[in-house]
């Protein structure tokens, strides 16, 4: 037939095809001959394989190894089609085909891609899965036709094998299935909303038409809801928890109560736009004129006759404190309360972005507790503790307001001096060395631990393209100041 024999590894005596073990993701199985019952097979809808070309190996192939197997507890049915015209019979007949087994070349060598086309445009087939059996490992179909024609996945005849054909099609039933299942919780979401909108609306209008009932229903609710008129701002009405929280009466308007009079405006032009608003985060003024952040939804409506907007928020200032919280943590250093490495490169690009972009100095020490593994192992790791932090404290004290430092990792420390030349750079790291050199940290038994730092210095290059090409720089000036002795600061530029 021209194709490749298949090599069958079905184990030991010749076993049926239906032996073939699967591994499924959670809540799917595949199923043995062995494991399924009669009456499943009975009453259960097959799922459905078409096998295409002209290879009859392929098609007793499929036959066998699929016989008696189950998938997601329902039986594999094959269906042949031995030409083009064949297999567009089988698909016009047939409502639900699972799988399409295909091979490339059959009358002529574009036929199978042409079969395809038709498959999904003409016969508007879109979820069914799509094998393609070529010819050779490079007779793969060109990528674009893989994407527009939705290609689930193609193997060389010479290297399909019964166990590869075997996974093939059941990958294929796989993606088959999620896709059914997800266009049926699709459909069945519609439903949903669509009976959800309905009594939404239906609520809505009955509130439109009883303006009295609406405010007593607004009055109980704990929840801030004040309306507006688009127009003018005037406050139409506020129920009692906007009053308390905002302080707003029908004789104000609601230009005060947003920090950010922007977001006033992105409201009124979202809700004229898209009829409601939801998820808006922004901060608004309190009456006692603290400001807190708020989660707000708005829907445009009517009152007494004009067109007006009904808001309603949440207080979020806690999770908006806590997000604040969680990103502070994310880029701070637990011991020493200063920059992570995270942060370090943040702001190490950033600050190499401002310098030029305005064409300024930048300077970057990279520094080195000495001996520090001496100072754990004769002191214990709490000292080396008191170490780090003592050493960053004094870094603070030495450094500008202007200038970062953040830990690299380790002993190791990166400090970024904005708007400053080397040679004042050398100058400030110098002043460093000397002050840290002078640093006492309490120790057991009246003991104190003095300790030394080594510094690289450096600054950015033109073709440096990021902080890691000038870290690599200031660690060869650091590697330097350890070899040359220690306690001492080395420029590289």
């Amino acid at each position: 037939m021209g194709s490749a024999p298949f090599v069958g590894q079905r184990g030991q005596g010749g076993e049926s095809a239906g032996r073939w073990t699967v591994e499924a993701e959670p809540n799917e199985t595949v199923e043995t001959p062995d494991t399924m019952s009669r009456e499943d097979t009975a009453t259960t809808e097959p799922w459905t394989v078409l096998v295409v070309g002209r290879d009859a190996d392929v098609h007793v192939a499929l036959d066998r190894i699929f016989e008696g197997a189950t998938y997601a507890g329902r039986p594999i049915r094959i269906l042949h089609g031995h030409s083009v015209l064949e297999a567009e019979s089988v698909l016009r007949a047939e409502s639900d085909i699972s799988v399409i087994l295909l091979d490339t070349e059959m009358e002529t060598e574009d036929t199978g891609l042409r079969l395809v086309r038709t498959i999904r445009e003409a016969l508007c087939i879109l979820d069914t899965r799509i094998v393609l059996r070529t010819g050779a490992p490079g007779d793969a179909p060109d990528a674009d036709i893989v994407l527009r024609y939705d290609i689930n996945d193609y193997r060389a005849r010479t290297e399909l094998t019964e166990a590869r054909l075997f996974s093939a099609v059941v990958a294929a039933l796989r993606s088959y299935d999620r896709l059914r299942t997800i266009a049926n919780q699709r459909d069945e979401l519609g439903r949903m909303n669509l009976t959800l909108e309905q009594r939404i609306a239906e609520r809505t209008q009955e509130l439109l038409d009883s303006e009295t009932r609406l405010r007593s229903i607004l009055d109980t609710s704990v929840m801030p809801i004040f309306i507006t008129a688009v127009a003018t701002g005037q406050v139409l009405y506020a129920n009692r928890s906007a009053n308390h929280l905002l302080g707003l009466v029908e004789t104000r308007r609601d230009h005060g109560i947003w920090h950010r009079p922007a977001d006033r405006r992105r409201i009124l032009d979202g809700v004229a736009r898209h009829t409601q608003v939801h998820d808006i985060e922004a901060q608004m003024i309190a009456v006692d004129g603290h400001r807190f952040w708020a989660l707000i939804a708005a829907i445009g409506t009517t009152f007494d006759g004009e067109p007006c907007v009904l808001t309603s928020f949440s207080d979020i200032s806690s999770r908006k404190a806590m997000e604040e919280e969680l990103k502070q943590l994310a880029a701070t250093d637990a011991l020493t309360g200063i920059g992570n490495r995270r942060q370090l490169m943040e702001l190490g690009d950033r600050e190499m972005r401002r310098a030029r972009r305005y064409s300024n100095s930048l300077s970057i020490m990279l520094l080195d507790i000495d001996h520090f593994k001496r100072i754990n192992d004769e002191h214990g790791h709490a000292i080396g503790d008191v170490t780090l932090k003592a050493m960053v404290q004094c870094c603070l004290q030495q450094l500008r307001e202007i200038d970062i430092i953040c830990r690299l990792g380790g002993e190791e420390f990166v400090v970024l001096m904005p708007e400053t030349p080397v040679e004042a750079a050398a100058t400030a790291a110098e002043r460093l060395r000397l002050a840290v050199a002078d640093v006492k940290v309490p120790a057991a038994n009246d003991q104190t631990v003095a300790f030394t730092v080594s510094i690289g210095l450096t600054a950015p290059r033109a073709d440096d393209k990021t902080l890691g090409d000038v870290l690599m720089r200031a660690d060869e000036a650091l590697y330097a100041a350890k070899h040359s002795g220690r306690n001492r600061v080395v420029t590289v530029t």
